[in-house]
């Protein structure tokens, strides 16, 4: 059925009349029927919000220092959670606790990722219940090395950030071996040897170099492998590769001295992606008594981007 010019625009006339015109109030038979109609009407909206909060934008408080001085201790800001994919809730439970359970979850495709030099908010591998926010130093595919505290990607120097902090005049020795740097004898944080960052698709061979990298991707993936006699098994069956199936990255703070980041638990996979930082909608300054409150507030650092 075909309209004319004039039929369409008195259809579309009415089309937005009727989404503003006020509409009746609900009538009810009986205040239980009310007390229904209050309860599902609630119900939307807090899985409306729910949706929202997991998807697009979410608020974050910073307890630590470890990006310190580009997101101060005391900020709040405000996740963009759309910028590498919406993703539906994969946790449910009441709020601000842990009581609950994580569920299946579906993440829409985008053609953004974290790129190299990006601030990004993710789970914590070792603990998904906790969000960090680091930045992006590597991407999947890329090799890194830290030398004398300077980081090369792919042999060629990442500059520091305008606001990081790295103190070049306490310089840990190239024979000096930290305890819980990843992979285990990898060097220590400001002399840490070579290392790949696996990507998608890539095939890891099974060597005394990177069997602990090799169990903990697996992991990450999902999948459990065993280890015993300097041999990976699957499924009681030796093996000697193993598929990645997924991107991972490589996160470190911008307090580079004090920051507990992939030097230490690992690389972040790509499920563990949530978004990157929006805007500072507050920020504290814990070292200023309440009863300066006015001058506990930075206020020169509210609505100020991160970078």
């Amino acid at each position: 059925m075909k309209f004319g010019k004039d039929e369409m625009i008195q259809k579309t006339k009415k089309y937005v009349k009727n989404i503003f015109k006020k509409k009746e109030a609900p009538k009810f038979r009986s205040r239980k029927e009310k007390i229904i109609y209050e309860i599902k009407s609630w119900i939307y909206v807090l899985i409306a919000v729910y949706f929202i909060r997991s998807g697009i934008v979410c608020a974050y408080q910073i307890p630590t220092g470890s990006m310190k001085n580009t997101i101060k201790i005391g900020d709040f800001i405000l996740g963009n959670q759309f910028a590498y994919g919406i993703r539906t809730p994969d946790w449910f439970g009441i709020p601000f606790t842990r009581k609950g359970f994580f569920i299946p979850h579906i993440t829409i495709p985008t053609f953004n990722k974290p790129n190299t030099g990006d601030i990004v908010i993710f789970q914590y591998p070792l603990d998904p219940w906790t969000n960090y926010v680091k930045r992006c130093i590597a991407e999947p595919g890329d090799s890194l090395e830290i030398i004398d505290k300077k980081v090369y990607i792919n042999d060629e120097v990442f500059e520091d950030p305008d606001k990081s902090i790295v103190n070049y005049d306490n310089i840990l020795s190239k024979d000096y071996q930290e305890r819980n740097i990843f992979p285990a004898g990898n060097g220590n944080k400001d002399q840490f040897h070579k290392i790949y960052i696996p990507k998608k698709g890539d095939t890891l061979y099974v060597d005394e170099t990177n069997i602990q990298i090799i169990l903990y991707v697996a992991f990450m993936d999902g999948n459990k492998l065993d280890y015993g006699m300097g041999t990976i098994y699957s499924g009681g069956k030796a093996i000697k590769k193993y598929i990645v199936e997924q991107d991972y990255y490589f996160m470190m703070g911008d307090n580079r001295d004090n920051s507990a980041d992939s030097r230490y638990w690992g690389f972040v996979p790509q499920k563990y992606i949530l978004g990157t930082p929006l805007i500072r909608y507050l920020s504290w300054n814990k070292d200023v008594s309440w009863n300066e409150f006015y001058k506990k507030i930075r206020w020169s650092q509210i609505f100020r981007p991160m970078r």
